[in-house]
């Protein structure tokens, strides 16, 4: 039998399937607070996105008006897609980083106390 599959002995026991689990009532507010502001924050994030998003779909529609050849056409798009670009990169890194700290901490407030 293999080492994993035989276990070496510091595995941590997991309860019966329907069996009682202790966690701790402060761990359990702790992560719904936790989870409450991190969707908060995300929320706001996301408005803030999508209101710069808008505000830059306004400037450039503002800039498309007055162009005067096809060579500041396709300046004013390549300015705006670079920005929408880094915009979106940007906030999909906050919200992975948001993820995983909302993740580990719900792991953290859902382990058993023994």
């Amino acid at each position: 039998m293999s080492d994993r599959r035989r276990g070496e002995g510091n595995e941590k026991a997991v309860p019966p399937r329907g069996a009682a689990v202790d966690f701790a009532l402060p761990d359990f507010v702790k992560m719904a607070t936790s989870v409450v502001n991190t969707w908060s924050e995300l929320n706001s994030d996301l408005i803030a996105l999508a209101q710069s998003s808008l505000e830059n779909n306004m400037a450039v529609a503002e800039e498309m008006r007055r162009i005067q050849s096809p060579t500041e056409l396709v300046d004013v798009q390549l300015r705006f897609v670079r920005r929408a670009y880094a915009d979106y990169v940007d906030e999909a890194g906050k919200i992975g980083q948001m993820v995983q700290k909302l993740s580990t901490e719900a792991m953290q407030a859902l382990t058993p106390h023994a």
